[in-house]
């Protein structure tokens, strides 16, 4: 291959092969009744944004080297504590809008517990985030077995409202996000030195970079933005259930690595991962307008597990090779 093809094809195929495949699956729907609608997109969007929540912070876990298993827990037991909280065990007292603002906090603090544990005792981040997979969604079945239902409008305003009767909130609240993660990580300082962290740890190190407030921060962050995505999806759903995000994490790590986030840390894009997480709501979509059986959908979210793990190889290679020459 000449250098001038190295030079395109690589590039391409590292930074762009994401959008060609959301560009691919466009087209694909082109050709399916009803795909082609505001009202589709619409749905495609707000299906899509607590997923992208959880994905992104994921991502930002990943570009460290480590690994938040948890995530799908946290999704759940966030908005659940502060759902009983604020309507069973103190709701003469409290106002039931403040299920927000708890959730959040409730995300960023069993991030900063995974990362404190993880970080501090130099225990694998694996080993902690699965203990908390398990326990949070003990958690979470232990408090509402059979959910709650029929929720405030200030509960769920995050997750069904519309601005201007036309907007979906959460499309607008996971855009805003997607927007802060992409300053965050290419403007400001905490971006440089979590893909410093990411590429060379030894070299991080030599360059002045507190590694574990940045790798309790990313853990953090990760936390945060999962809670904001159960309270999308609290919205979306208008209840609380056990089960709400259960299983979900495998396409997490789908989203994460389809849009070329590196499982070995210090390569990832913002942008790749909103792409994939795209690229996943579509083909659920489209699965959705084929009126595809729940356990082939099963199979086919499978088979995009292995696809990105390869696509993921294979761009590694190619880095290494381009890289090299």
């Amino acid at each position: 291959m000449t250098t001038t093809m190295k030079r395109f094809v690589f590039p391409l195929f590292e930074r762009h092969l994401i959008w060609l495949l959301l560009a691919l699956l466009i087209a694909i729907g082109t050709t399916v009744p009803g795909f082609i609608s505001v009202r589709n997109f619409t749905n495609v969007l707000w299906a899509a944004a607590p997923l992208g929540c959880m994905v992104l912070g994921l991502f930002f876990v990943l570009l460290t080297a480590e690994l938040d298993l948890s995530l799908e827990s946290t999704f759940a037991v966030a908005p659940t504590v502060a759902v009983v909280l604020v309507t069973q065990w103190a709701g003469e007292l409290l106002w039931p809008g403040l299920v927000i603002p708890i959730t959040l906090a409730m995300g960023a603090l069993i991030g900063l517990f995974n990362g404190l544990f993880t970080v501090r005792l130099g225990v694998s981040a694996f080993l902690v985030t699965l203990a908390m997979l398990l326990a949070l969604r003990g958690v979470v079945i232990f408090l509402i077995p059979e959910g709650i239902y029929y929720l405030p409008e200030s509960v769920t305003y995050l997750g069904s409202g519309r601005i201007g009767g036309v907007v979906p909130v959460p499309v607008v609240v996971w855009l805003a996000l997607y927007a802060a993660a992409w300053v965050l990580i290419n403007r400001h300082r905490l971006g440089k030195d979590i893909y410093a962290l990411g590429n060379n740890r030894n070299a991080a190190y030599i360059a002045g970079i507190n590694i574990p407030r940045t790798k309790t921060l990313v853990f953090v962050i990760a936390g945060l933005v999962s809670a904001v995505g159960g309270i999308l999806e609290v919205g979306r759903l208008q209840s609380v259930t056990a089960d709400m995000g259960q299983g979900d994490i495998l396409m997490v790590f789908a989203g994460a690595i389809l849009g070329g986030t590196s499982l070995t840390g210090g390569v990832g894009r913002v942008g790749g991962i909103f792409a994939a997480v795209l690229v996943i709501a579509i083909i659920e979509n489209l699965m959705n307008l084929y009126g595809i059986e729940p356990s082939v959908r099963q199979i086919a979210f499978g088979l995009i597990l292995l696809a990105a793990i390869y696509l993921a190889s294979l761009q590694g290679r190619m880095r290494l090779q381009a890289e090299a020459a």
